[in-house]
């Protein structure tokens, strides 16, 4: 019986919500932040690399121009 009352006396806690603090957003953003800063920096660079593939030289350029002034 002690255990059931020692039950009803434990903090009910969901298990996903947390106390929303400023303490509590500086440590998510400083331990969080900089992953994503990283993700967002390495898409970027990515992302100029393929831009910079898909992109053609002059010669090219005007060959396709070209072309296009003929259809």
């Amino acid at each position: 019986m002690s255990e059931e009352k020692k039950k009803q006396k434990d903090r009910q806690w969901d298990g996903v919500s947390r106390p929303t603090n400023k303490a509590y957003d500086d440590n998510y953003d400083r331990i969080f932040g900089q992953k994503q800063i990283k993700e967002l920096d390495e898409s970027l660079k990515q992302s100029k690399a393929n831009r910079k593939e898909r992109e053609l030289d002059k010669d090219s350029q005007d060959y396709v121009d070209s072309l296009k002034d003929k259809i």
